[in-house]
């Protein structure tokens, strides 16, 4: 099952005008995503914006963690060359949170270009 394919800029605007509530949805709404897409019932997304709420510095692992899974869905979409950029989505984050906007853009690239998650 793909996920929806958001527009990187609205993310971002959003990301910023509602003062860290849209990021929220935005973190849950990816976990839920990538969970059903890769098929880890490891993801739970309920509890990464639990923890995120109960000590915030957890929302500076999320792009390093969630680079990881989404390096994982652009493979088994069959995207060529695919990368963790977690790191950088961290770093991006920092900067007027680009981060938001740079996760959309390589998760459309999965739901946009991938065909049907090939299996392992």
């Amino acid at each position: 099952m793909k996920g929806e394919v958001r527009n990187p800029t609205t993310v971002w605007i959003l990301a910023l005008v509602t003062c860290g509530l849209y990021p929220l949805y935005l973190w849950y709404t990816i976990a839920t995503e990538l969970k059903n897409y890769l098929g880890k019932e490891e993801i739970n997304p309920m509890m990464e914006i639990v923890i995120t709420l109960i000590c915030p510095f957890y929302s500076l692992y999320l792009p390093i963690k969630y680079g990881k899974y989404i390096q994982e869905a652009q493979a088994r979409a069959g995207l060529p060359n695919p990368q963790d950029q977690g790191l950088t989505f961290l770093l991006w984050m920092f900067l007027c949170s680009l981060g938001y906007m740079k996760m959309q853009e390589e998760l459309n690239k999965v739901w946009q270009g991938g065909g049907a998650p090939a299996t392992f």
